[in-house]
């Protein structure tokens, strides 16, 4: 039975188990998987740099990782399922079952689960004997929630690009005050009455930060109608008035001028699974946080809040490579390196919206030249005390 044939009975055994899958399969591929990508989504996570065939939550919304062999390669899986125990509750090996099943005593010694396919589906689904939470399965965590469940959320943090998070307010004013907007309309509002150019970024921030609704009109979620009843109890109705607001802050910090806005913000930003995972790796590095420290952490207990958070697309592609060569110091200790695959804006931009919410202490400074050119040692980033 070749690997196509495994993949989709393997598929079908966890939608009668009510787990929820997300597969990763190669474009060059997708001829071949087509049966499994009509019914499963995709995902780009990767465990220790791999991508693991299929990945998502049990019933108990306990992680699950599975590598998919057909007859052949079973040895390269059995080292692959290995790996995903470093991001998962439970691993699995799947494949044919005559071909499995003498490596089944094995692998279930090693805590790996296996799944033996025949003809008519899954023959035989032995879970391992025992299964812990690995070091890096909150970071698998995060961002299969943000990708399963995560609807109410835009996309990854990168989509907060502008310094001042004040802005991310402005589509959730306008929503409040003039009922759910299409998006022109509301960039357009934007534009008028906050008197602000970049009203798509902040559109596109306030749907990352799940204030905003998707679909058209845009209205405002749960959230999001929390965040317009605190504007309106702080006197903030119109954009007029969020213009003004912004305009007090000066080159002091929201913390600083306005501290019920700032939690306000906070709190948006850390519901977001891959700021909650970052803002976690802060606060153990913390108080006073060595960027390359931090580079360190992420990439060992927060690899893909790290890829998404910090690195631009061609460096998260470098840099998957090298977690998966074993090469990961590399990320933090070489210059040439880290300084190739990280967003120019993360010192400068992302420092500037953590000090406005509070999360980095005002006296933190920011790097606003080229990332080639920042000293790591003359700014480190220095954690607020926490509330």
């Amino acid at each position: 039975m070749d690997e196509p044939a495994v993949f989709d009975r393997v598929v079908t055994a966890l939608d009668e188990r009510d787990y929820e899958p997300l597969v990763h399969v190669p474009e060059a591929h997708s001829d071949a998987y087509a049966d499994v990508l009509d019914r499963c989504r995709r995902h780009e996570i990767t465990i220790r740099g791999r991508y693991p065939d299929v990945l998502g939550f049990t019933e108990s919304d306990r992680v699950f990782a599975i590598e998919v062999k057909g007859s052949t390669n079973l040895l390269r899986g059995i080292g692959q399922a290995l790996t995903y125990q470093q991001g998962a509750h439970v691993s699995y090996l799947a494949g044919h079952d005559e071909a499995v099943r003498p490596h089944a005593d094995l692998l279930r010694s090693k805590g790996i689960g296996v799944i033996e396919v025949d003809e008519g589906g899954a023959a035989a689904w032995r879970s391992p004997p025992s299964a812990e939470s690995a070091a890096g399965v909150a970071d698998i965590e995060g961002r299969l929630s943000l990708r399963l469940r995560g609807n109410e959320f835009g996309g990854d943090i990168t989509t907060l690009s502008l310094a001042q998070p004040l802005n991310y307010l402005a589509p959730v004013v306008a929503i409040d005050r003039h009922g759910p907007l299409a998006r022109d309309e509301l960039v357009d509002a934007i534009a008028d009455e906050y008197g602000f150019g970049a009203g798509g970024e902040t559109v596109a921030s306030a749907r990352t930060l799940g204030l905003v609704a998707a679909g058209s009109p845009r209205g405002l979620t749960e959230q999001g109608e929390l965040a317009a009843t605190v504007l309106r109890g702080y006197g903030i109705e119109d954009l007029d008035a969020l213009r003004l607001t912004k305009e007090d802050v000066a080159r002091r910090t929201v913390a600083e001028v306005h501290p019920p806005l700032a939690v306000l913000l906070r709190n948006s930003f850390v519901r977001h699974p891959e700021f909650g995972l970052l803002l976690d790796a802060l606060r153990k590095e913390g108080p006073r946080v060595h960027f390359l420290a931090l580079v360190e952490r992420l990439v060992r207990e927060y690899p893909n809040v790290f890829l998404s958070a910090f690195c631009t697309t061609r460096g998260a592609a470098r840099a998957r490579e090298l977690i998966e060569r074993g090469e990961t110091a590399r990320l933090y200790r070489d210059r040439n390196v880290w300084a190739d695959v990280i967003r120019t804006n993360v010192p400068f931009n992302f420092v500037q919206q953590l000090k406005h919410v509070g999360v980095l202490a005002p006296e933190t400074r920011s790097h606003s030249g080229a990332i080639a050119d920042y000293d790591p040692d003359a700014k480190p980033w220095i954690v607020a005390d926490a509330e």
